[in-house]
């Protein structure tokens, strides 16, 4: 199983579908650097609480009408907004870049054919399975704490000091957020073994997150559900945890986290457990 993990980090590297995913990463810091101000994919848009503090003397209309070059120079004269937390608040958006993850390392092996012979050779389908969301969960830890150093120095080089946390801050943040990322990573994994074929797997992932948010406001309206049970949305859990939570809420979030994890791993487990491969 040792030596299947290592050859899948060595396939990574080898193909174009990991970096088309860091240049995706990239090209989100990059905007969020210079538009001061994080983007994100998704029904409702992230943003910390220290971002709406600072802009409380405008108007939304007043920010509206502004260019994107009038709005980075307010953002650089402004004091006690942390442009880094912000974007590690909408850190979500890795939930898109772990796709391109999930589909290199498993559901490639299902469309070119390989895992036949994979699984015809001395492994099980268990040590398969293990070794595969291992990599898989690996590989979007890696990248998570890539795009957050990346980001942390981009901040600094481009953008006024008064912006940027400590590096110890947004090294906390994104401890904080392992579990949601993890969580991800498991999704992911469930449903590659699941769907097998990496158009399936595209075609329910990419707007998986988008159409859990619709269905989860629409449930919320129409059964009049509590408004504490919207902060264990995954986008509001990130934002949430981006920004100084509370023991209870982190614990809260964190048994959620683990109930999709494990739900997510028996699932693929058990349709890969019992999938006819060809």
């Amino acid at each position: 199983m040792i030596n299947m993990m290592k050859a899948d980090f060595y396939r990574i590297f080898r193909g174009m579908g990991i970096y088309i995913g860091i240049t995706v990463m990239l090209g989100m810091i990059a905007m969020s650097i210079y538009a001061v101000s994080p983007g994100s994919v998704g029904v409702h848009i992230s943003s910390g609480t220290e971002m709406n503090n600072e802009l409380s003397d405008m108007s939304y209309e007043e920010i509206n009408h502004m260019s994107m070059s009038e709005f980075r120079k307010y953002m650089l004269e402004t004091r006690n907004y942390k442009l880094d937390k912000d974007i590690l608040s909408a850190n979500v958006n890795l939930y898109y870049i772990f796709i391109f993850v999930g589909a290199v390392l498993v559901t490639a092996d299902f469309s070119g054919g390989c895992i036949k012979n994979t699984l015809s050779s001395a492994i099980s389908r268990k040590k398969y399975y293990i070794s595969k969301l291992v990599i898989v969960n690996l590989c979007c830890v890696a990248l998570h704490f890539l795009n957050t150093y990346i980001m942390y120095f981009a901040n600094l080089i481009f953008n006024n000091r008064n912006l940027a946390s400590s590096i110890g801050t947004v090294t906390q943040i994104t401890l904080l957020q392992l579990p949601p990322m993890l969580a991800f990573g498991c999704i992911l994994t469930g449903l590659a073994f699941l769907l097998k074929k990496t158009a399936a797997f595209n075609t329910v992932t990419i707007p998986l997150i988008i159409v859990i948010q619709t269905l989860w406001r629409f449930l919320s309206f129409i059964l009049k559900l509590p408004e504490k049970i919207s902060e264990f949305e995954f986008q509001n859990m990130i934002m949430k945890l981006a920004n100084a939570p509370g023991t209870t809420y982190m614990t809260q979030s964190y048994l959620f986290c683990a109930v999709i994890i494990i739900a997510a791993i028996l699932l693929g487990w058990v349709f890969f457990k019992k999938a006819e491969i060809r």
